[in-house]
C-alpha cells in the first residue's frame, strides 16, 4: 500500500516545474500525485498534455483531474474526496511552493514514530526566485527546546496561537496530515463554526483534539512570496475570511471548552484591531464591528450573533458556501 498521497490543487502554472522537481527528488519515494487542474480553461493539463514537464515527471506516479473551478478551498476539498481514504498519509501542496528533498523522509519518519494528527516542518519564506529570506518566529518554549522533532498536544498549541492570533506553524505545503485530519478538514469546523480562511492553522486546531501534532525543526520546505499569492489579494472574499476566521476558531473552541474566557477576548481584541486596521470603511464589516461592539462582553451572546452572520457570508460565496452533503469517496 503506498504511504503517502501528494494531492495539489493548481490554479497557476508558473511553478509547477519547480513544484515537479522537488517531487522528483525526495529521498522518500513511496508516494503519488493528484493534481486537479482548476486554471481558467485547462490550461495546466494542456501544458502537461503537450509535454513541458516530461524531463520532471517520467519517474512521478501522476494523475491529472479537473476541478470543480469554485475557489481554492473547493478544489482542496474537491482532491481530498478523489483521494477517498487510498493511503494513511495526505499532503496538500500548493502550486507555487517547494519541498526540499527529505521533507517526506522526516515526515513519515515522524508518523512512524508516533500517533499523530499531523506533523508540520519549518519552512524557509523565499522571494519568487524561490531563495530563502525569512523564517516565522516560533514560540520561546518551541524554540528552546532540544529535541529536533516535537510533540505538541492540544492544549499547548491552541495556546500558543489562539489568544495572539499568531499562525507560527506555517500552511498546508509544509504538513502532512494524517487521516484523522483529513476528515476533519473537510467538514472545516470547531464548535460548528466553519474556520473557512485559515483552513490550515483550523485543523492543526481542530485535530489536536485526538491527537498530537509533531513539530520538525529542519526547514523543509519555501514558501513562495509573490504578487499572485491569496494573501496580497487584500480585497479578495478568502483573505477577508481569513482575518474573521481567527473570530471562529476563538468562539469555536471556547464554546466547547478548549480555551478560557481570558484567551477567547484576547483572541477578540486582537482580531477586532487587526480589521479595524485593514477594513475600518469596507461596508461589508459593517455589521460585524456592530455585533462585536454589541455583545463582546457576552461569549454566549456573541457566538450566537457572529454564527448567523458568519454562515450568511461564507453563504454568499462558491468557495465557501456549505456542502451539507460532502463525504469522502470509499476506498
Amino acid at each position: 500500500m503506498t504511504t503517502l498521497t501528494t494531492l495539489i490543487p493548481a490554479y497557476k502554472g508558473e511553478y509547477l516545474g519547480e513544484v515537479f522537481l522537488g517531487l522528483r527528488t525526495q529521498c522518500f519515494t513511496d508516494f503519488r500525485i493528484v493534481l486537479s487542474d482548476d486554471s481558467p480553461g485547462g490550461a495546466i493539463t494542456d501544458q502537461i498534455r503537450r509535454g513541458a514537464f516530461d524531463a520532471l515527471i517520467d519517474r512521478l506516479d501522476l494523475t491529472v483531474v479537473q476541478g470543480p473551478r469554485l475557489g481554492a478551498f473547493k478544489n482542496i476539498q474537491h482532491l481530498l474526496r478523489h483521494w477517498g481514504r487510498q493511503t494513511p498519509l495526505v499532503h496538500l501542496h500548493m502550486d507555487d511552493d517547494v519541498i526540499y528533498p527529505d521533507f517526506y523522509r522526516l515526515h513519515a519518519m515522524a508518523h512512524a514514530s508516533l500517533p499523530l494528527g499531523a506533523s508540520v516542518s519549518q519552512r524557509w519564506l523565499t522571494g519568487i526566485d524561490g531563495r530563502p529570506v525569512a523564517a516565522l518566529p516560533l514560540p520561546e518554549a518551541v524554540e528552546q527546546h532540544s529535541h529536533r522533532v516535537l510533540a505538541i498536544g492540544g492544549d499547548a498549541l491552541l495556546a500558543s496561537t489562539l489568544p495572539h492570533c499568531q499562525n507560527w506553524l506555517g500552511e498546508f505545503s509544509n504538513t502532512v496530515l494524517a487521516q484523522a485530519a483529513v476528515h476533519r478538514l473537510l467538514a472545516a469546523r470547531i464548535g460548528d463554526l466553519s474556520y473557512y480562511g485559515l483552513a490550515d492553522i483550523g485543523v492543526l486546531l481542530d485535530v489536536s483534539e485526538q491527537a498530537s501534532i509533531a513539530f520538525l525543526r529542519d526547514h523543509l520546505s519555501g514558501f513562495r512570496s509573490h504578487p499572485q499569492q491569496s494573501t496580497a489579494q487584500t480585497q479578495s472574499h478568502g483573505l477577508k475570511c481569513g482575518y474573521l476566521a481567527w473570530v471562529a476558531l476563538a468562539l469555536g473552541a471556547h464554546g466547547v471548552g478548549r480555551i478560557d474566557e481570558a484567551q477567547l477576548q484576547s483572541a477578540l481584541a486582537i482580531t477586532f484591531r487587526n480589521i479595524s486596521q485593514r477594513y475600518a470603511s469596507d461596508p461589508a464589516f459593517a455589521d460585524f464591528f456592530a455585533l462585536m461592539q454589541a455583545h463582546a462582553a457576552r461569549p454566549a451572546d456573541l457566538r450566537s450573533a457572529f454564527a448567523r452572520w458568519w454562515h450568511q457570508l461564507l453563504q454568499s460565496h462558491t468557495d465557501s458556501c456549505d456542502e451539507p452533503n460532502a463525504t469522502l469517496a470509499a476506498a
